[in-house]
């Protein structure tokens, strides 16, 4: 997966719209499939600002996430669903963060007595 950073500031690319956009940390940033589509925008959004002088420049950099893959249905979790498909489920920047988020789930769904497990997989 391919997110931007802005070199200036650190931060990465957040699409927010279809011309709005902000720049967030690495957890809220636009994730492109493929680098070619991550270097076009990049490449755009240093032609807009270059005009104005400011001195920034868009870097892409591969980065790994992890999504979370309910063991049972075999679908991935998202804000609202335990099996959504694979395109929709949330990301997580780090392993352990991923690892966390399943373990408390699995907690408070046992609590109510359903029984749910996810396991982090490599996007």
């Amino acid at each position: 997966m391919y997110v931007i950073k802005n070199t200036a500031t650190n931060n990465y690319y957040r699409r927010l719209g279809n011309q709005a956009h902000q720049y967030a940390g690495i957890e809220n940033a636009t994730v492109f499939k493929k680098w070619k589509q991550a270097k076009q925008k990049a490449d755009i959004l240093h032609a807009a600002i270059s005009p104005i002088g400011e001195q920034v420049n868009f870097k892409v950099v591969q980065h790994k996430f992890y999504v979370l893959k309910n063991k049972h249905d075999k679908g991935y979790m998202n804000q609202v669903s335990w099996t959504a498909p694979k395109e929709e489920a949330k990301l997580f920047t780090e392993k352990e963060a991923a690892v966390k988020e399943a373990d408390d789930i699995a907690i408070g769904m046992a609590k109510v007595g359903i029984d749910v497990e996810f396991e982090p997989e490599e996007v």
